[in-house]
């Protein structure tokens, strides 16, 4: 490590950015759920942000949701809440044959989700055909995901958003459709707009707007120009601006205001494993351009880090700075990711496109499963604290490494019977 860059005296500031795909972002659940659970773990030992400061979460589309279960306020402000919200609500997500909790209109969800699945197996032999969304579908299905949103927090059922834990942010990303601004950084937004009344249901829902089935998202919002003034826009998934959101745990915030640390928990793989020809068949060709759109922008946001990483790193050789140029602090980026070809349960499944919408009960838990594992592995292999190689590693920080709780020692954590026995599961899958 150069003697220029010298460790923070205090935890390691934290940012956790949670990437967008669908039903495959029950591995986010998984990941948060294990680190959640090992968080209240060191703060029963009495070791409460003795290795990290966790200030903030961000995500996209199922990434957003999963993050604001985590995230929402809870009482006491126990960590393990937050890893018992984030399994409640993927639970509840799930299109499973129990009635139990489900309003009669979605007793047949598991049969309707198995012949979406069926019917995508005929797409490479078939003509496409695109279909514009159903506006009766999608507000029926978003209504069902503000329900579950709200029982899993413990709202009411007139309640239209929520707030957050004390000193903790959360950036859900969502794209202007028409975007009047006129440049294309305007398209890109990220939620709540007003942290201090908690975030809208619907600014998740708009996070989440796959314009493939859902009618665009329509949302108020201040108009941006200064005056106050409130205006009607429409938004689609963040998919198609930053997924998930990186730069706002930075952008106009002071110094230690920043992370120190950030994990990217990533879904879309970076590296195609299919013929060595490329995806040939329009289910393969779908399949791969929708990996390359997801990884794009976050690919673009962790090129301008390590860029401000070198600026650092040449900063600290000088003997003052101005308030402005001292701003600039490295930040070290770790990953924990989602494998194309997964060991364990997971390793029967294809994670295309499709599965992407397979809210498959077994399928879901081999997700979570896959996530509580990935998490371990990454925790005590150390590369929660060290710089990823895609950085320039001279230019970022270590961090102390904590002894990590094995998954199967967090299950005593889990009030609730039900989640505890589903844990133990998870955990030896």
């Amino acid at each position: 490590m150069p003697s220029t860059l010298k460790s923070p005296s205090h935890a390691p500031r934290l940012g956790i950015a949670c990437q967008g795909g669908g039903a495959h972002t029950a591995f986010t659940a998984g990941v948060l759920a294990y680190l959640f659970l090992s968080f209240e773990h060191f703060r029963r030992r009495g070791e409460d942000e003795k290795w990290f400061s966790l200030v903030g979460l961000s995500g996209t589309s199922g990434g957003a949701i999963t993050a604001a279960m985590a995230w929402s306020e809870v009482p006491d402000g126990s960590w393990a809440e937050g890893a018992r919200r984030v399994l409640h609500y993927w639970n509840r997500n799930k299109a499973s044959l129990d009635p139990r909790g489900k309003l009669p209109l979605w007793w047949g969800d598991y049969f309707t989700n198995a012949a979406t699945q069926w019917a995508s197996i005929w797409q490479n032999w078939l003509p496409a055909v695109s279909l514009p969304p159903s506006p009766f579908t999608s507000s029926l299905v978003q209504d069902r995901m503000r329900d579950d949103m709200r029982a899993v927090v413990g709202l009411p059922a007139d309640a239209e958003r929520f707030k957050g834990r004390p000193g903790l942010d959360l950036f859900v990303g969502a794209v202007d459709v028409v975007n009047p601004g006129g440049e294309p950084e305007t398209a890109f937004r990220t939620f709540p707009e007003d942290a201090a009344a908690g975030l809208r249901l619907d600014e998740l829902l708009a996070s989440a707007c796959i314009p493939e089935l859902f009618v665009a998202q329509p949302l108020s919002v201040d108009k941006g120009d200064g005056s106050g003034e409130r205006e009607g826009r429409i938004f689609w998934d963040g998919l198609y601006s930053q997924n998930p959101p990186i730069n706002d745990f930075f952008i106009d915030r002071e110094r230690d205001c920043k992370p120190d640390l950030l994990w990217v928990i990533q879904i879309n793989p970076n590296t195609y494993e299919g013929s060595p020809h490329g995806p040939l068949t329009p289910d393969d060709q779908d399949d791969r351009r929708n990996e390359l759109s997801g990884n794009q922008s976050l690919a673009q946001e962790l090129r301008a880090i390590d860029v401000v990483n070198r600026i650092a790193f040449e900063l600290a050789e000088l003997p003052a700075l101005t308030p402005r140029l001292a701003a600039y602090k490295p930040v070290t980026v770790c990953f924990i990711r989602l494998g194309e070809r997964a060991e364990g349960p997971l390793a029967r499944y294809r994670l295309n496109y499709a599965s992407k919408l397979n809210r498959d009960p077994d399928f879901i838990d081999a997700l979570m499963a896959e996530g509580i594992a990935a998490a371990h592995r990454a925790a005590t292999g150390h590369e929660l604290v060290r710089p990823h190689r895609c950085m320039t590693e001279a230019c970022a920080l270590d961090f102390p490494n904590p002894d990590w709780p094995l998954p199967a020692q967090l299950e005593a954590l889990l009030d609730d019977p039900a989640l505890a026995a589903q844990w133990r599961r998870l955990c030896a899958a």
